[in-house]
């Protein structure tokens, strides 16, 4: 790869590196709860040796709403922090381009220029507000994957009970 093309990559991925430590945080705040409990459901399904009991699935099916709950709750007090900021950067770019001189691209170009910190915050809660929709989303299905397992398990025992009483009598 070109030097020059290595050196602007390389600059990206650190700036990058800073936005998502950024996100990251804000993610964590949001879904750290939520995150332990969906690490805990993994380990639950890696140990193959050992199927995940009723009262297991139970507690998922009970405990995922509740999480995501709270969580949801969360991501929209961030989604309100992206709309201030959204609002923050378009009155700073106006601002700008109504104080700045020159032809109308030369304004509108500085004007972008000096609104480019406001564009990042706003960037961050966009990203950190999409993070946090996928982990509930995801959870979402983890628990509707649940959900099936804990019906399909019923039916069994529900046959199983019929099929025994069939033999009885």
């Amino acid at each position: 790869m070109d030097e020059n093309i290595q050196n602007i990559v390389d600059s990206i991925n650190n700036d990058s590196k800073y936005l998502d430590d950024i996100v990251e945080g804000l993610v964590i705040s949001c879904c750290q709860d939520l995150d332990d409990y969906i690490a805990y459901v993994k380990r639950l399904l890696d140990d193959v040796d050992t199927p995940i009991a009723d009262a297991e699935l139970d507690d998922i099916v009970l405990t995922i709403p509740t999480l995501l709950y709270f969580t949801g709750n969360l991501q929209e007090t961030l989604g309100i922090r992206e709309d201030i900021a959204r609002m923050e950067e378009t009155n700073k770019y106006n601002q700008v381009l109504v104080n700045a001189e020159g032809t109308v691209q030369a304004r509108q170009a500085y004007a972008k220029l000096q609104v480019q910190n406001e564009s990042l915050a706003t960037l961050v809660y966009q990203r950190a507000c999409r993070k946090i929709k996928l982990r509930c989303d995801y959870a979402s299905e983890i628990l509707q994957s649940a959900k099936k397992i804990l019906t399909r398990r019923i039916s069994e025992l529900e046959l199983s009970k019929n099929s025994v009483n069939r033999n009885q009598t």
